[in-house]
């Protein structure tokens, strides 16, 4: 009788196998981390279509736009306040109203500052869980550390670089209250000292629509340097309520542009682009901040072209984890994905708002942004 043959696998019958099933593992993980970032994408730039309705509900009823940063006064007490970053001058309008309550009605207590999913792309998770966290800024304009705002003679106590013009960005500092800030004599900034020269900037859609056109308009994007969507709140020092002294902000951290939005620049460092840099480790000569504060700090320009000197804000530009690019809105409210490889001329001119009052110019062909012809959607 012929043999029984065994009923089995030989090894050499189970390495094929499972070098088949390894290879397929290989083909299939790219097409599956493709499919979960794109659907992150989709995520992010839901939340960025939401934070651009909530900004534009505000102006709607508000008949402006809220700054970068902003002073929110007690109504029983106007004497007491506390700076509210864009985030959180959107609560009423993105489904925050009790913690908007907080914010604004109760100034007997230090705010809360929960973690919040739609300020946070999917992409880029959280280091620290239950922390306020944000991943989206504004479109804040001109760069305060570039090299080409004209430093003022010694005998100036106020410096014209800090002046802004509306046609540069959307969002501006409407904190500007000697009350509002940290005490000069601890954290000097020149643009305590006279905050009738430098008012509000009231900045409205309508502006921007009449102008460049809104569709045309940057106005939030990601940036992975971003910190928290207010100022760190420490239990020993309340970082949103006033000191000691009558109208002293405890909260040493300065109201920068790049804290809660994103610039521009005519200077053109290689960092001051989309994705520059998004690990701080190709021009930092010094190990990445490691607080709040310490980002806020040292961003404006000392007179030299030395993006160094003037380092955390030249990571005031977009970023993202996405490859290629960031996410981004306009004024009118579509959402783009914003290669990474725009031109900075292109980019500088999708934040001014107002082409004809702008400050910006190409470095290249040395003409100011009113001469410059207006880009394509094609050009990013």
């Amino acid at each position: 009788m012929p043999r029984q043959r065994d009923c089995g696998f030989t090894l050499v019958e189970l390495l094929v196998v499972i070098a088949i099933i390894g290879t397929l593992v290989a083909l299939l993980l790219p097409a599956v981390q493709a499919a979960r970032e794109s659907a992150r994408n989709n995520s992010c730039k839901n939340n960025l279509k939401q934070l651009s309705l909530a900004l534009l509900n505000s102006d709607a009823s508000l008949q402006k736009l809220p700054g970068y940063i902003n002073a929110l006064f007690d109504p029983n007490n106007p004497s007491v306040g506390r700076r509210a970053s864009w985030a959180v001058m959107a609560f009423p309008y993105m489904e925050e109203q009790a913690l908007w309550d907080q914010w604004s009605k109760n100034f007997e207590q230090i705010p809360s500052t929960p973690f919040i999913g739609g300020l946070v792309c999917p992409s880029n998770p959280p280091e620290l869980p239950d922390q306020p966290w944000l991943d989206y800024v504004v479109n804040a304009g001109w760069a305060y550390s570039d090299f080409h705002r004209s430093a003022p003679p010694p005998s100036i106590a106020i410096a014209e670089e800090y002046q802004e013009y509306a046609g540069n960005g959307v969002f501006f500092d409407n904190s500007r209250n000697i009350a509002m800030h940290a005490d000069p004599t601890v954290n000097p900034d020149p643009r305590d000292q006279d905050p009738a020269r430098y008012p509000q900037i009231i900045s409205r859609v309508t502006y921007v629509q009449s102008n460049d056109g809104t569709s045309k308009t940057l106005m939030i994007s990601e940036n992975l340097h971003a910190w928290y969507w207010a100022y760190d709140a420490d239990p020993t020092t309340p970082a949103y309520e006033f000191g000691e002294l009558p109208g002293k902000d405890n909260s040493p951290t300065e109201d920068t542009k790049h804290v809660f939005g994103f610039v521009w620049s005519n200077s053109g460092a290689s960092v001051e682009r989309i994705n520059g840099d998004n690990d701080y480790d190709k021009i930092s000569p010094l190990l990445p901040p490691d607080t709040m504060l310490h980002y806020a700090s040292q961003s404006r320009h000392d007179g030299s072209p030395d993006v160094v000197s003037s380092f955390w804000e030249s990571y005031g530009f977009p970023s993202s984890r996405h490859p290629g690019g960031v996410n981004a809105a306009f004024c009118d409210g579509h959402i783009v994905f914003v290669s990474e490889s725009i031109a900075p001329r292109v980019y500088a001119m999708l934040m001014t708002s107002n082409r004809n009052r702008s400050t910006y110019w190409d470095r290249d062909s040395g003409m100011p942004d009113r001469k410059l012809p207006q880009p394509s959607d094609s050009d990013w």
